[in-house]
C-alpha cells in the first residue's frame, strides 16, 4: 500500500529515549458517535459485525461516544435548538454486547431529556457494565476524568464537549464544557495523577472536512498541558489528524452508528482507531475506516474503495497539521456556510421584519412580532444557539472577517476549487 494509503500510523517521541516506554504492551479500541433509533430490538448483531465485534473484543479497553441518553419514565425533551433525540433502552446491552468498555457521554444530545435524562443514561450503562465519563450530578464532577487501569499502567480520560443545551448545572446532572476553566485544570490534574491522560472532545461544525483553527489551537493546547491523546467527534463526518509536541490529535472520527444517518453517502462512513501503548506511551495506531450497511457497521471496503477514503484523509491531514496552509481552505469553506447555513439562520432568529423594528423601535405592534418569545421560540432558541456554540461562532466570526477585509483573504483558485472538492464529500 503506497504512503498515502498507509494504514498504520507511527508515533515518535522526542527523539530521546524514555524509561516510561519499557512497560507492557496494551491496546485500546477508539469509535465515534453511536446513536440508535430503529424499530427492530437492537443487539450487538445487528448493529456491529462480527469482524468489528472481534477487534473491539480483542483489545484491553475500547470506548464509544454514546450520544444520546437513554430515558426513563416520563422524562420530557427540553426545549432547545434542533432535535432532541434518545437510544432504546436496549441500546445499553447492544454497545456492551458489541465489546465497549467505556461510553463517552459529554456530547450536545446527553441532555435532550434533562438532568433526570443523563442520570438515566449512567444508570443504564452502568448496569450493563459500561463505565461512564464527562457527565455528572454537578458540574465540578462532570469533569471528573475516568481512571483505566492497563497494561500496569494508569490512563485519565477526560471528555469534554461545547456548549449547547447540555451542560451540567452547578446542582443538577450534564455534561463537561470544554471550554470551562475546570476542563484545563481536569487535564492539567490528570497529568499529575496518572502515567498518561486521554482527551475525548466532541466538538466542532457539523459536516465539514477540517476544525476551525480556534478549536485546533484549543485542542493542541490540551496536548501542551498534559494530554497524550486528543481524540474527537461531533462533526458527524471524518476528519485528519495531526502530531503534535509530544501528543497526537485526531479532530472527528465521524459517526460510528448513527441510524438517522444510515442513509447518508457522506455520513453512515466513519473512522476508527486501534492504539497500542507501550506502557504509558502511545507507539502506533492503526486507522479502521468503517460503513454502515443495511444498519450494520463493517469494515469499510463492502461498498466504498478504501484506498479512496484513505487517500481522502491522509490528504485532510496534510492541510490539517500546517495552519498556513489550512487558512484558506477554512476560509472557503467558513463563507461558504455563512451563506448557506448562518445567514438564514440569522435571519430566522432576528425576525424576517428586523429592519423595520430597527426603524420604529416604540412602535409595540411592529416589535411584539419579531421578540416574542412564545410565539418564536424555536427561532429565538436557533439564535440562541449559534451565538453561544464556539463552533458557529468561530465559523461566523471568520467568514465576516474576510468578506469584510478585517482578515486578509487568503483564498487562491486552487485553494478554493480544493476545498469545494473537499467539502462535497461530506455535505449531508
Amino acid at each position: 500500500m503506497s504512503g498515502e494509503q498507509r494504514t498504520t500510523i507511527e508515533l515518535e517521541s522526542t527523539g530521546e529515549e524514555s524509561e516510561d516506554g519499557d512497560g507492557d504492551r496494551w491496546s485500546m479500541f477508539v469509535a465515534g458517535d453511536y446513536a440508535l433509533s430503529r424499530d427492530e430490538r437492537p443487539s450487538a448483531e445487528r448493529t456491529v459485525s462480527r469482524a468489528l465485534r472481534e477487534r473491539i473484543d480483542a483489545t484491553d479497553v475500547s470506548i464509544v461516544n454514546f450520544e444520546a441518553p437513554i430515558v426513563a419514565g416520563d422524562a420530557r425533551a427540553v426545549d432547545k435548538s434542533g432535535p432532541a433525540i434518545e437510544n432504546p433502552a436496549e441500546a445499553a446491552a447492544a454497545v456492551a454486547d458489541a465489546g465497549f468498555d467505556v461510553c463517552t457521554l459529554a456530547n450536545n444530545h446527553v441532555r435532550d431529556f434533562g438532568p433526570d435524562g443523563v442520570a438515566s443514561t449512567v444508570e443504564a450503562l452502568e448496569d450493563v457494565g459500561c463505565e461512564t465519563v464527562g457527565v455528572g450530578e454537578t458540574h465540578d464532577a462532570a469533569f471528573d476524568p475516568l481512571e483505566l487501569a492497563c497494561g500496569g499502567v494508569s490512563v485519565g480520560l477526560v471528555n469534554v464537549c461545547e456548549r449547547e443545551f447540555n451542560i451540567a448545572g452547578e446542582n443538577s446532572h450534564g455534561a463537561a464544557w470544554l471550554s470551562d476553566r475546570r476542563a484545563r485544570a481536569a487535564i492539567r490534574t490528570a497529568d499529575r495523577e496518572f502515567d498518561a491522560v486521554i482527551v475525548v472532545a466532541h466538538a466542532g461544525a457539523e459536516y465539514v472536512p477540517f476544525p476551525a483553527p480556534e478549536l485546533q489551537g484549543l485542542l493542541r493546547e490540551f496536548v501542551d498541558i498534559g494530554a497524550d491523546l486528543v481524540l474527537g467527534h461531533h462533526p458527524h463526518v471524518p476528519q485528519g489528524w495531526e502530531t503534535y509536541g509530544d501528543g497526537a490529535i485526531f479532530y472527528s472520527l465521524g459517526n460510528f452508528l448513527f441510524d438517522s444517518m444510515a442513509d447518508s453517502e457522506n455520513a453512515s462512513w466513519g473512522l476508527a482507531l486501534e492504539i497500542e501503548f507501550d506502557g504509558p506511551i502511545p507507539v502506533k495506531i492503526e486507522l479502521v475506516p468503517t460503513e454502515t450497511i443495511g444498519g450494520v457497521v463493517h469494515p469499510l471496503g463492502r461498498v466504498r474503495d478504501p484506498d479512496d477514503h484513505l487517500a481522502y484523509l491522509h490528504r485532510l491531514s496534510e492541510l490539517t497539521a500546517d495552519p498556513a496552509a489550512l487558512e484558506p481552505y477554512w476560509q472557503e469553506i467558513a463563507i461558504q456556510l455563512f451563506y448557506e447555513r448562518y445567514s438564514n439562520w440569522l435571519h430566522m432568529g432576528c425576525g424576517v421584519n428586523l429592519s423595520r423594528a430597527r426603524s420604529d423601535p416604540n412602535n409595540p405592534a411592529v416589535q411584539r412580532p419579531i421578540w416574542d418569545l412564545e410565539a418564536r421560540r424555536k427561532e429565538i432558541l436557533a439564535l440562541l444557539t449559534i451565538v453561544r456554540m464556539e463552533s458557529h461562532r468561530w465559523v461566523m466570526t471568520k467568514a465576516l472577517a474576510v468578506l469584510t477585509g478585517e482578515t486578509d483573504d487568503l483564498r487562491t483558485s486552487e485553494s478554493r476549487e480544493e476545498a469545494q472538492l473537499l467539502l462535497s464529500r461530506t455535505a449531508r
